[in-house]
């Protein structure tokens, strides 16, 4: 224990007053007794009085005791003697107890004084502690009191500056501003309204100081304090600078401003949750993804929001942001195949997307985070690459078989302009094939292929080369020898392409050198049959001339002599007779007009030295010349348009609308022949339909009719040798066009045929 002189003295200075106030009380009543004799104890009740008010109870009850002594002892009759007269009890007791209620009263008063200053001391140690500022303030404006904090925020040296100045002059030297930064007038204060409403209220102002000092924010609250009528005693300020909050709030929300520009300006989607999955942020790339807005997501179920397809699914992948909340494996999950995301129109969107559980710094989960993000146009350039990719490998492994398979040297160089030379980059493996020398041995060569041209050729290839290079074109074609690696010369064709920068520079060269041996020598061979087919076509056409006119005479002979025979003897032959003269009549004739068709078809020429222009229809009208008889005997019709002008032998178009409209004529059925002959331009040719109402014929015997000999009828049925046709087909072909026919059984037939524009 700490011995305190000062706090042992005041311990024991009540009892000393209660020893001294009775002494002082009997000497007063001694000296003054003539005056009091009347109210004796007047003295030692004050005593008592006295002492309690000090002291308390304990040493009133001390100065009682004292005061009864000295009152027996020293006042009442007789003197100096104790308790020898019990006329004084009652006046002994009723003082004990007189002093006693005094005691008591006092004591009560004492410890009332003592909490409320404990009270104090406690509230000013309390107020001088906090960071807030304190004051209390008359309704005039004067402080009564005031902690350190609220002289440091007003700016004042010390408390007691704070409290011996009027709140008007402390005003006067700070300038109150709303968060908008206008001036707070005196009727907006909160200590204002406090007096004049009886109210409490608050406010946020910034204050700026006259001497310079940094501005404050200020969180100020007034609240009234009543006295015992009600009325406002005095106003209590408490204001707390909140400076730093108002900067840490500032920082939030720009903090909050970039989060949501970042969230805006992102393109993948962001979706938050609270612990039991509802919605609680959806940033501009998630509406869109989703379509729904944020207004119509936030408090709503993930699942209904973000929804994940079942049906495509297959209901094996868990809601991710459960997962993440119930702490299921790691807090990360990244779904690396797609899945679909199925929006508020019903529409299917490929995604990924990426999910963790939000904590706070206790470690505790309070939500859940997911970014997804389309990955449609990924996948379709996926998609599209691995094509590509696929192809691109299909490519080059044809490209691969194609050179392998070449029967040629295939290379590429690129021209070394300071050196003069050329640096072969590329040359496929059939120059070993071809000439001997390996793939290797032109590679490491500089000019290896120069140097393989035989001696006789190689000045007139560079000229050949020089001049090609000077001319600016692309690609040209040389021929030159070769020497082998065995010492064999052979004939070379080079097919060159010059490689050129943005500049136009020459930078190499490719191409492709083959061995021309076999092609001269095929050359050669074609040479010879050429000569050889031309004079066999020569011998031909002398043959089918002879042919058709040696064998008439003896059909002509045949056909006169059975006519003669049939007239001569016509009463002496029998029916039978008669018609086996009609049948050898009728097969001789039908022999003059084989032989005449087949005289016409092969005066059908292959060459150009009878083409001219000349007008379609002036042919074709020809031709409808050439059939009158049978054209006006079968009552045919037939309708022209848009016939061109061509280039060509017009004898054989001739030939072509003859033989075509004949069969049009001949195979009519019930009605008479309706022939529509029309011309059209399709791109680079000319396009002519010929088309008939007649009996028509089934599908699969159009590629036939065009073959010679061929017929579909009798001839009891439809007469004819069955080339007409064949004739048409080898017109066309000859003009270089083609012939094809279109028709069905009682639907008439359309023959097409095409002309190249020449």
């Amino acid at each position: 224990m700490t011995y305190s002189p000062s706090a042992t003295s005041m311990r024991f200075a009540p009892y000393a007053v209660a020893i001294m106030t009775p002494i002082l009380a009997t000497l007063s009543s001694l000296l003054f007794y003539e005056i009091v004799q009347n109210i004796p104890l007047i003295f030692f009740i004050s005593a008592v009085l006295i002492t309690a008010w000090y002291g308390g109870l304990k040493p009133g009850l001390t100065a009682m005791v004292l005061s009864l002594f000295m009152i027996d002892f020293f006042i009442l009759e007789p003197r100096f003697m104790l308790f020898r007269n019990w006329g004084e009890v009652p006046i002994m007791l009723a003082f004990a107890l007189l002093s006693i209620f005094i005691c008591i009263i006092e004591e009560s008063r004492l410890r009332t004084e003592r909490a409320l200053r404990q009270s104090r001391d406690q509230l000013e140690v309390v107020l001088e502690g906090i960071t807030d500022g304190v004051i209390a303030q008359t309704p005039q404006g004067q402080p009564i009191f005031a902690n350190q904090a609220a002289s440091e925020i007003i700016g004042h040296k010390s408390v007691a500056d704070v409290v011996k100045t009027p709140l008007t002059q402390t005003r006067a030297k700070l300038g109150f501003y709303n968060a908008n930064g206008d001036v707070v007038p005196q009727s907006q204060l909160p200590s204002t309204k406090a007096f004049a409403e009886g109210i409490a209220s608050q406010m946020i102002m910034r204050w700026t100081y006259e001497d310079g000092s940094p501005d404050r924010w200020i969180n100020l609250r007034s609240t009234p304090v009543f006295d015992h009528t009600g009325k406002v005693q005095m106003a209590i300020n408490i204001f707390s600078d909140i400076t730093e909050e108002k900067a840490s709030e500032r920082k939030v929300s720009m903090a909050h401003d970039r989060l949501q520009i970042i969230l805006s300006s992102i393109k993948s989607a962001v979706v938050s949750t609270d612990t039991e999955g509802r919605i609680d942020l959806m940033n501009p790339s998630a509406e869109r993804l989703t379509g729904w807005a944020q207004s119509e997501g936030l408090g709503q179920p993930f699942e209904d929001i973000v929804a994940l397809a079942p049906e495509i699914l297959g209901g094996i992948i868990d809601n991710p942001i459960r997962s993440v909340l119930r702490g299921d494996g790691a807090n990360d999950s990244t779904i690396g195949e797609s899945v679909q995301l199925l929006n508020k129109s019903g529409s299917h969107i490929s995604i990924e997307y990426n999910t963790v559980a939000i904590k706070d710094q206790f470690g505790s989960t309070v939500g859940g985070l997911i970014t997804f993000r389309d990955i449609s146009e990924r996948l379709k350039a996926e998609r599209d690459r691995n094509q590509l990719t696929y192809l691109l490998a299909a490519q080059q492994k044809r490209l691969e078989t194609i050179l392998a398979n070449i029967p040629g040297i295939v290379w590429e160089a690129g021209i070394q302009p300071a050196q003069g030379t050329q640096r072969m980059d590329f040359v496929n493996n059939s120059v070993e094939k071809i000439l001997g020398y390996t793939r290797e041995e032109w590679l490491a060569n500089p000019d290896f292929g120069q140097r393989i041209v035989h001696p006789d050729d190689v000045e007139s290839s560079r000229e050949q080369a020089r001049a090609f290079y000077e001319s600016g074109e692309l690609s040209s074609t040389l021929q030159f020898r070769c020497m082998t690696k065995d010492g064999r010369v052979l004939p070379m064709e080079a097919y060159y392409t010059v490689l050129r920068d943005d500049q136009g520079n020459v930078t190499g060269t490719c191409g492709l050198l083959m061995d021309i041996s076999q092609r001269r020598a095929d050359e050669t061979a074609l040479r010879q049959s050429a000569l050889d087919l031309k004079r066999s076509n020569e011998q031909l056409e002398q043959f089918a001339y002879v042919a058709s006119h040696d064998l008439q005479e003896p059909l002509r002979m045949i056909t006169s002599y059975l006519q003669l025979l049939e007239r001569r003897y016509k009463n002496q032959l029998d029916q039978d007779a008669s018609e086996f003269i009609a049948y050898a009549v009728d097969g001789a004739t039908r022999m003059k007009a084989l032989i005449n068709d087949l005289l016409a078809y092969s005066r059908v020429k292959t060459g150009e030295q009878n083409f001219k222009r000349f007008d379609m229809k002036s042919a074709l009208d020809q031709a409808v010349t050439n059939l009158q008889i049978s054209i006006s005997d079968e009552n045919a019709q037939i309708a022209i348009e848009n016939l061109p002008t061509i280039n060509g032998d017009e004898a054989q178009f001739v030939q072509l609308f003859q033989n075509l409209l004949s069969n049009a004529i001949k195979f009519h059925g019930a009605e008479p022949p309706q022939i529509s002959i029309k011309g059209e331009r399709v791109g680079n040719e000319w396009k002519v339909c010929v088309r008939d109402n007649g009996i028509g014929m089934e599908p699969q015997y159009l590629e036939r009719i065009f073959v010679i000999f061929q017929r579909l009828h009798s001839k009891e049925q439809y007469p004819g040798t069955g080339i007409g046709l064949a004739i048409c087909k080898k017109v066309v072909e000859h003009h270089g066009g083609r012939i094809w026919a279109e028709s069905s059984p009682g639907l008439g037939t359309t023959f097409w045929f095409t002309i190249p524009i020449r």
